[in-house]
Protein backbone atom coordinates (compact mmCIF):
# COMPACT_ATOMS: atom_id res chain seq x y z
CA UNK A 1 0.00 0.00 0.00
CA UNK A 2 1.49 3.26 -1.08
CA UNK A 3 0.42 6.18 1.05
CA UNK A 4 1.00 9.66 -0.29
CA UNK A 5 2.63 12.43 1.69
CA UNK A 6 -0.63 14.32 1.37
CA UNK A 7 -2.57 11.52 3.09
CA UNK A 8 0.03 11.25 5.84
CA UNK A 9 -0.04 15.04 6.29
CA UNK A 10 -3.84 14.97 6.64
CA UNK A 11 -3.68 12.16 9.23
CA UNK A 12 -1.02 13.96 11.24
CA UNK A 13 -2.61 17.42 11.08
CA UNK A 14 -5.89 16.05 12.40
CA UNK A 15 -4.04 14.26 15.21
CA UNK A 16 -2.02 17.39 16.08
CA UNK A 17 -5.23 19.42 16.28
CA UNK A 18 -6.76 16.75 18.52
CA UNK A 19 -3.79 16.89 20.87
CA UNK A 20 -4.01 20.70 21.00
CA UNK A 21 -7.70 20.42 21.90
CA UNK A 22 -6.84 17.90 24.62
CA UNK A 23 -4.15 20.16 26.03
CA UNK A 24 -6.55 23.11 26.22
CA UNK A 25 -9.29 20.97 27.77
CA UNK A 26 -7.13 19.44 30.52
CA UNK A 27 -5.48 22.78 31.24
CA UNK A 28 -8.89 24.36 31.72
CA UNK A 29 -9.98 21.56 34.04
CA UNK A 30 -6.76 21.76 36.04
CA UNK A 31 -7.27 25.50 36.51
CA UNK A 32 -10.86 24.93 37.68
CA UNK A 33 -9.95 22.09 40.06
CA UNK A 34 -9.93 22.79 43.77
CA UNK A 35 -8.56 19.36 44.71
CA UNK A 36 -4.74 19.31 44.59
CA UNK A 37 -4.56 15.58 43.75
CA UNK A 38 -7.08 15.98 40.93
CA UNK A 39 -5.25 19.07 39.67
CA UNK A 40 -1.96 17.14 39.59
CA UNK A 41 -3.55 14.30 37.59
CA UNK A 42 -5.20 16.73 35.17
CA UNK A 43 -1.92 18.55 34.67
CA UNK A 44 -0.32 15.19 33.92
CA UNK A 45 -2.97 14.47 31.27
CA UNK A 46 -2.46 17.98 29.88
CA UNK A 47 1.29 17.48 29.67
CA UNK A 48 0.79 14.12 27.94
CA UNK A 49 -1.24 15.88 25.24
CA UNK A 50 1.58 18.39 24.70
CA UNK A 51 4.12 15.56 24.46
CA UNK A 52 1.89 13.75 21.97
CA UNK A 53 1.73 16.90 19.84
CA UNK A 54 5.52 17.20 19.88
CA UNK A 55 5.81 13.55 18.83
CA UNK A 56 3.36 14.09 15.97
CA UNK A 57 5.19 17.21 14.77
CA UNK A 58 8.43 15.19 14.68
CA UNK A 59 6.66 12.47 12.67
CA UNK A 60 5.37 15.15 10.30
CA UNK A 61 8.93 16.41 9.79
CA UNK A 62 10.14 12.87 9.11
CA UNK A 63 7.40 11.67 6.75
CA UNK A 64 6.15 14.86 5.12
CA UNK A 65 8.63 17.65 5.76
CA UNK A 66 8.16 21.35 5.31
CA UNK A 67 5.80 23.69 7.08
CA UNK A 68 2.80 22.05 8.75
CA UNK A 69 0.59 24.95 7.76
CA UNK A 70 -2.94 25.46 8.95
CA UNK A 71 -4.47 22.74 11.10
CA UNK A 72 -8.02 21.52 10.45
CA UNK A 73 -10.86 23.03 12.44
CA UNK A 74 -11.73 19.60 13.85
CA UNK A 75 -9.30 17.29 15.59
CA UNK A 76 -9.63 13.60 16.31
CA UNK A 77 -12.00 13.72 19.23
CA UNK A 78 -15.15 15.01 20.82
CA UNK A 79 -13.50 18.08 22.30
CA UNK A 80 -13.19 19.97 19.01
CA UNK A 81 -16.93 20.41 18.54
CA UNK A 82 -17.40 21.65 22.10
CA UNK A 83 -14.59 24.19 21.69
CA UNK A 84 -15.76 25.31 18.25
CA UNK A 85 -19.28 25.98 19.47
CA UNK A 86 -18.05 27.67 22.65
CA UNK A 87 -19.95 25.28 24.91
CA UNK A 88 -17.05 24.29 27.16
CA UNK A 89 -18.04 26.75 29.87
CA UNK A 90 -21.64 25.50 29.85
CA UNK A 91 -20.53 22.26 31.43
CA UNK A 92 -20.79 22.60 35.17
CA UNK A 93 -20.35 19.25 36.86
CA UNK A 94 -17.16 17.27 37.17
CA UNK A 95 -19.05 14.26 35.78
CA UNK A 96 -19.91 16.19 32.58
CA UNK A 97 -16.24 17.00 32.05
CA UNK A 98 -15.18 13.43 32.80
CA UNK A 99 -17.73 11.98 30.39
CA UNK A 100 -16.54 14.33 27.65
CA UNK A 101 -12.91 13.44 28.35
CA UNK A 102 -13.72 9.70 28.28
CA UNK A 103 -15.42 10.12 24.91
CA UNK A 104 -12.43 12.09 23.61
CA UNK A 105 -9.86 9.54 24.80
CA UNK A 106 -11.80 6.67 23.22
CA UNK A 107 -12.00 8.59 19.93
CA UNK A 108 -8.26 9.27 20.03
CA UNK A 109 -7.50 5.60 20.75
CA UNK A 110 -9.67 4.53 17.83
CA UNK A 111 -8.14 7.13 15.50
CA UNK A 112 -4.55 6.04 16.19
CA UNK A 113 -5.44 2.35 15.84
CA UNK A 114 -7.20 2.88 12.50
CA UNK A 115 -4.89 5.42 10.89
CA UNK A 116 -1.75 3.39 11.61
CA UNK A 117 -2.94 0.97 8.93
CA UNK A 118 -2.62 3.60 6.20
CA UNK A 119 1.17 3.84 6.46
CA UNK A 120 3.56 1.00 5.67
CA UNK A 121 6.48 2.23 7.74
CA UNK A 122 6.99 0.11 10.90
CA UNK A 123 8.32 3.12 12.86
CA UNK A 124 5.19 5.13 12.08
CA UNK A 125 2.98 2.22 13.08
CA UNK A 126 4.91 1.68 16.32
CA UNK A 127 4.50 5.32 17.34
CA UNK A 128 0.78 5.24 16.53
CA UNK A 129 0.45 2.01 18.55
CA UNK A 130 2.14 3.73 21.50
CA UNK A 131 -0.10 6.77 21.17
CA UNK A 132 -3.19 4.53 21.04
CA UNK A 133 -2.02 2.68 24.16
CA UNK A 134 -1.44 5.90 26.06
CA UNK A 135 -4.79 7.38 25.03
CA UNK A 136 -6.43 4.15 26.22
CA UNK A 137 -4.58 4.52 29.51
CA UNK A 138 -6.06 8.02 29.82
CA UNK A 139 -9.49 6.47 29.24
CA UNK A 140 -8.86 3.97 32.05
CA UNK A 141 -7.68 6.73 34.38
CA UNK A 142 -10.82 8.75 33.69
CA UNK A 143 -13.03 5.69 34.16
CA UNK A 144 -11.38 5.23 37.55
CA UNK A 145 -12.18 8.85 38.43
CA UNK A 146 -15.77 8.30 37.37
CA UNK A 147 -15.91 5.30 39.70
CA UNK A 148 -14.36 7.37 42.49
CA UNK A 149 -17.04 10.01 42.07
CA UNK A 150 -19.62 7.26 42.37
CA UNK A 151 -17.97 6.28 45.66
CA UNK A 152 -16.39 3.04 44.44
CA UNK A 153 -12.67 3.86 44.76
CA UNK A 154 -10.11 6.60 44.31
CA UNK A 155 -8.20 7.24 41.08
CA UNK A 156 -5.44 9.18 42.83
CA UNK A 157 -3.43 6.02 43.47
CA UNK A 158 -3.54 5.07 39.78
CA UNK A 159 -0.15 4.43 38.21
CA UNK A 160 1.42 7.58 36.74
CA UNK A 161 3.77 6.01 34.19
CA UNK A 162 3.31 6.69 30.51
CA UNK A 163 4.58 4.51 27.65
CA UNK A 164 6.02 7.41 25.66
CA UNK A 165 8.04 8.83 28.57
CA UNK A 166 10.86 6.33 28.06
Amino acid sequence: MATTKRTIATILKKAIKGEEDGYYFYNLLAEKSTNSDARRKLEGLRDDELRHKETLVAIFDQFVGGDIGKLPAKGINALAQVFRKGHIMERKSEMEFINLAIEAELAATKYYREERELVDDPGFRKIFDELAAEEHRHFELLQAEKEALAGNYSWFGYDEGAPLEH
